[in-house]
């Protein structure tokens, strides 16, 4: 099945200041592949420091600059820049910069990547992304070990 995506839609997950658009949906791809575009405001969290099992994971910057934390080193990703993140390597991400980021966001398999987003959704609606039993069952539900505790998915640091 062929999937065109207009822009001019409002996102389908939105997680405090960070919103994501799906782009290609793992029910879209057999689950081979998730593509999404996140917009994220200024001083936003993103994601704290966690690994996959599985999934590979892409950064593709189109605007402004992301933070990325790898594999025990920072990097300050702006337009054009690309990031590919294996299974098994650390990595957490951000944006700490005065001024929005947008960058596409990809999963392979996607392991229906968009539950993990509404449920990230769900709990930072009712204020719950500090509950750690409620983010640890979340993520274990979709390929997401986290490393450092959960407070960087609610404050940014830095």
């Amino acid at each position: 099945m062929a999937s065109v995506v207009h822009r001019g839609l409002g996102p389908n997950a939105v997680i405090g200041g960070m919103r994501i658009f799906y782009l290609a949906r793992s029910d879209e791809t057999a689950d081979a592949m998730g593509v999404y575009r996140v917009e994220m405001d200024p001083r936003t969290p993103g994601a704290g420091l966690h690994r996959h099992a599985r999934l590979t994971e892409t950064f593709s910057v189109e605007a402004g600059r992301l933070a990325l934390h790898v594999d025990g080193a920072d990097h300050d990703l702006g337009p054009g820049d690309f990031a590919l993140i294996p299974p098994g390597i650390a990595h957490a991400f951000a944006n700490r910069s005065d001024r929005p980021v947008r960058f596409t966001l990809s999963f392979a398999p996607a392991l229906g990547r968009e539950g993990f987003f509404e449920g990230l959704a769900r709990l930072a609606a009712a204020g719950r992304l500090s509950d750690r039993a409620a983010m640890a069952d979340l993520m274990a539900r979709y390929d997401q070990e986290p490393l450092a505790g959960f407070a960087a998915w609610s404050e940014v640091s830095g």
